[in-house]
């Protein structure tokens, strides 16, 4: 089978790489000269684990292709479009998504067969289908979300948990006959719904997920006002096989391009349909404040304010594994922490410049350091932000001699804080109280926690 893709960022890129590794030839229209001459060079835009391989075999194959010309599309058997769905503001909007399907539809050249793979609001491509119908009534229109995460997105496309296919009529379909095609050698259970259906169902994904983040997070701070230990908490929560406990792990918060603005585009469209926010509206509230929470933790730590202090911030990006600055909690802390008025030197893996600048552009100045080791020099404050391996494999000898202080807030768990303590070091986490004369670490079922 032969198909078309339009857009070549992470969901785009990521989709075409993994469908030409499983056979199917892909072209791909990107508007970017830059991008697309980058990407036919076999130099991926995106980290991604994985995604370099799978580009250089597809380029290598002839089954993966990049071109800015939108006749590219001609002779596919389908089109799926995987363009941008985020306004200046990080708001959810399908305007982008829009002008590509309908412009697909105006050319008779183009195929007949549009998959929207793009993250859309339930309703939206019912929506689209109506306009596209009045365009030509032989185009067919459908959704294919993606559930990928970054860092990860080619595992998680090779080994899915589900395709969701969203069709106008379920069972009768030659969209949904082609998509199955398609996604047949995933060997992955396949649902079939209509298209509001196959919206809601990533929507309530994603914000469940942010919803399970932000409980584990509030738990946290009860954890810690109370004395509990939320690691022993939400692990013997987490062995309830209604609940599991992926993603109940707490942190500086969710981040990203999707979880965000899903959080605060699914209470708003419960509210256009008069129904009350309840749970869906306190989602992105409360992941707002963590950042604010583990700033008030530090000073409750030091004892003082952080006015004027020095602060190593470790981490900038909303996870470890990709240089994606969207929405990231590491940021939301790193701006509070200069309102404040502490002087903040950063350091992250990928992003250091790039994050630095954002903060810059948004009134906020950070220093930029080369390094962990360069970052902690003369800090009375070190604040671990982004789950980085190799934050996890510091010196803390080295760490503790350049530190003007000694308190590392660990908003990540990835401290060993029996060995940081034992050069003089005091570390405080997420729901971690760690009560002098008791261990660092809780035994449950054998298995270390904290």
């Amino acid at each position: 089978m032969e198909i078309a893709i339009v857009g070549a960022g992470y969901v785009g890129l990521v989709t075409a790489a993994c469908l030409a590794s499983l056979g199917t030839t892909v072209r791909v229209v990107e508007a970017s000269p830059e991008r697309v001459a980058a990407l036919n060079a076999g130099n991926s835009p995106i980290a991604e684990r994985g995604l370099d391989d799978l580009l250089a075999a597809g380029l290598a194959a002839g089954r993966l292709s990049f071109s800015t010309d939108p006749a590219t599309v001609h002779g596919c058997r389908l089109v799926i479009v995987a363009v941008g769905t985020l306004d200046a503001d990080g708001e959810w909007t399908d305007r982008l998504v829009r002008d590509v399907v309908l412009g697909i539809a105006r050319d008779p050249a183009a195929p007949r067969a549009i998959v929207i793979r793009s993250t859309l609001l339930p309703g939206t491509a019912v929506n689209l289908a109506a306009e596209v119908g009045a365009i030509d009534p032989g185009v067919e229109v459908g959704f294919n979300p993606e559930f990928t995460r970054e860092s990860s997105a080619v595992d998680d496309f090779l080994h899915p948990d589900r395709i969701v296919i969203g069709v106008a009529k379920p069972g009768s379909s030659s969209l949904e006959t082609d998509l199955r095609r398609m996604y047949a050698p995933l060997e992955a259970p396949v649902v079939v719904a209509d298209r509001t259906s196959a919206e809601m169902i990533k929507m309530a994904s994603n914000v469940y997920l942010a919803t399970k983040i932000t409980f584990a997070n509030e738990l946290a701070r009860l954890c810690e006002a109370i004395g509990a230990d939320v690691a022993a908490v939400v692990d013997g929560v987490g062995f309830d096989k209604r609940i599991g406990r992926a993603f109940l792990s707490p942190g500086p918060g969710f981040g990203g391009s999707c979880l965000p603005s899903q959080a605060r585009a699914l209470p708003a469209l419960a509210s256009e349909h008069g129904l009350a926010g309840g749970l869906f509206a306190a989602v992105d509230p409360s992941n707002a404040a963590q950042a604010d929470w583990l700033i008030k933790l530090a000073e409750r730590a030091r004892g003082r304010s952080l006015d004027g202090a020095r602060v190593a911030l470790l981490g900038l990006t909303f996870k470890a594994g990709t240089g994606d600055l969207r929405e990231s909690p590491a940021l939301r802390i790193a701006t509070g922490l200069i309102t404040r008025g502490a002087i903040v030197r950063a350091f992250d893996p990928l992003a250091t410049a790039t994050g630095v600048a954002e903060l810059a552009r948004a009134g906020h100045q950070a220093e930029a350091a080369e390094s962990a080791l360069e970052a902690v020099r003369d800090a009375e404050v070190v604040v671990i932000a982004t789950e980085w391996p190799e934050f996890r494999g510091l010196d803390w000898t080295a760490v503790r001699s350049r530190m003007a202080g000694d308190l590392i807030v660990d908003a990540r768990h990835v401290v060993d804080a029996e060995a940081a303590g034992t050069v003089g070091l005091r570390v405080v986490g997420v729901g971690h109280p760690r009560p002098a004369g008791l261990p660092a670490r809780t035994r449950i079922a054998g298995r270390g926690v904290g």
